[in-house]
């Protein structure tokens, strides 16, 4: 059933994060090992939020028209996606990507060379969800930290596009937990 898949990925989520916690590890050290691993030194550098925007961009076009389909075909979120939708200044613990943003970057996610499109449809097509019957529901609960920092966040940003302040709008009539 679609409900025992969202348990299995989100059970296999605080898995890893627990591994991770437990190892003292950091994602983003590991990942910084793994690229010296490959070339034998550290890639070059991007400005720190420049570089975080770009990754998060990249990801947001590979994955938000996938994010669309299973919205469109489930009727509720199915998988591990939540940073990519929500990106808040605090990575997500089973994030691959380790995405952030910042008050700094938040302007590159909007615009030519962004996935704006998508990621409106994304968001407006997740407020319609909610809005209907099954409510908040069709977030697994424990998402719904996420949702809540990020309006924290993106609530007192200025010059936000209007349909991003129409979401954030209709997202806060709910309840989002800060778990």
């Amino acid at each position: 059933s679609s409900r025992s898949r969202v348990n299995s990925v989100v059970g296999a989520c605080h898995r890893a994060a627990l591994r991770l916690m437990l190892s003292g590890a950091s994602p983003t050290m590991e990942r910084g090992a793994a690229l010296r691993s490959r070339s034998g030194s550290p890639p070059r550098r991007l400005g720190r939020d420049e570089g975080q925007a770009q990754n998060l961009v990249s990801q947001q076009k590979a994955e938000l028209p996938k994010i669309l389909r299973e919205l469109e075909k489930h009727g509720r979120k199915c998988n591990c996606w939540i940073w990519w939708v929500f990106p808040t200044e605090m990575p997500g613990a089973c994030d691959p990507i380790q995405s952030s943003v910042s008050r700094k970057n938040v302007p590159a996610l909007f615009g030519e060379d962004s996935a704006e499109d998508v990621w409106q449809q994304v968001l407006e097509k997740i407020c319609d969800l909610v809005e209907g019957e099954d409510g908040m529901k069709v977030i697994p609960g424990i998402d719904h930290g996420r949702i809540h920092f990020f309006l924290k966040l993106w609530k007192d940003l200025p010059d936000l596009p209007e349909w991003m302040q129409n979401v954030i709008v209709r997202l806060d009539k709910f309840p989002w937990p800060p778990r």
